[in-house]
């Protein structure tokens, strides 16, 4: 049975805030800049090892990214381009050669990869240098599952400063009606499971659920995070007014325009908070990446 739909009474009076993700990421950014700082002072220079298989257009603009932000904190990226017609064996030697090197403190192995049984190459990994979160025991959170929780920990200090809500972030957030678009390995999977952590009533939509099953889910939420990279997944029809609207999805459009799996005009007309695309979970993302290198930085010292 599907819970009462949320009061939205305490949106009324909020204009729809556009989260600017860019500035929320600077800040976690800024902080992790003057940890590194000090790490420098001790002889240590934090670095990531990214493996690139193949040249998909995507996967290149996010590395772009992640050089950026690692630059922005004083920490190294060394990326490693390998053709999409290396063997299982190259992948796994080259996996093998960062986990044995002391220096580098981080690895990934971009997705999506052209590779069959990739996974189990990936589970190979280090799970100490996992700062993608994948690996089997990782202690590193998913990024993007973490920028998510990031983005609405901001959301519920927005609030408070409205003086429309108390309590403390976890009692607000068990207080939510949460709807994740998507079930993915690198998206709606994690950060259902991240919620789920928090003790979150959460549903799960998937495009095996029927328009009409997946319209009643919605009437019923207080924040929708949708994580398909579809354009209009959500629309203003199926929108409810007074909704929290995190778009993960990501899709460059026939435009040749990146897209969410919402057009922020459907987003500024009835949600209370939403995320736009571009700025919105991506530099959020990032900015968690770069955290957890730091934290993998920390164990490899430890040891």
């Amino acid at each position: 049975m599907l819970p009462q739909e949320p009061d939205r009474k305490e949106f009324d009076i909020l204009k729809s805030m556009r989260i600017d993700g860019t500035a929320l990421a600077d800040e976690i950014l800024t902080d992790l800049f003057q940890t590194v700082s000090e790490l420098k002072e001790t002889g240590i220079t934090p670095k990531i090892a990214v493996i690139l298989v193949g040249d998909d257009p995507g996967s290149i603009s996010y590395i772009k990214q992640k050089k950026k932000a690692a630059e922005r904190i004083g920490a190294i990226l060394t990326l490693e381009h390998l053709p999409h017609t290396i063997t299982p064996d190259i992948l796994s030697s080259t996996i093998a050669h960062y986990n044995n090197d002391p220096e580098v403190h981080g690895l990934i192995v971009q997705r999506p990869i052209p590779i069959v049984g990739a996974t189990d190459i990936l589970n190979t990994i280090s799970p100490a240098k996992d700062v993608d979160g994948f690996v089997p025991h990782s202690p590193h959170e998913i990024p993007v599952a973490r920028g998510v929780i990031t983005i609405l920990e901001y959301i519920h200090d927005k609030l408070i400063h409205e003086q429309l809500t108390r309590g403390q972030f976890k009692v607000w957030l068990n207080s939510q009606t949460i709807t994740v678009v998507g079930h993915g390995e690198t998206a709606g999977k994690p950060i259902s499971d991240m919620l789920i952590k928090y003790n979150c009533h959460i549903s799960v939509v998937t495009s095996k659920n029927s328009e009409e099953e997946k319209d009643e889910v919605y009437r019923h939420s207080s924040v929708i995070i949708s994580c398909v990279g579809k354009q209009n997944i959500l629309t203003r029809k199926n929108i409810p007014h007074g909704v929290i609207l995190i778009s993960v999805g990501l899709i460059r459009g026939p435009d040749g325009k990146l897209h969410g799996d919402y057009e922020i005009e459907d987003a500024v007309k009835t949600a209370s908070f939403y995320t736009p695309t571009p700025g919105g979970v991506g530099p959020v993302n990032v900015a968690c990446l770069m955290q957890n290198l730091l934290d993998a930085t920390t164990l490899t010292i430890s040891k």
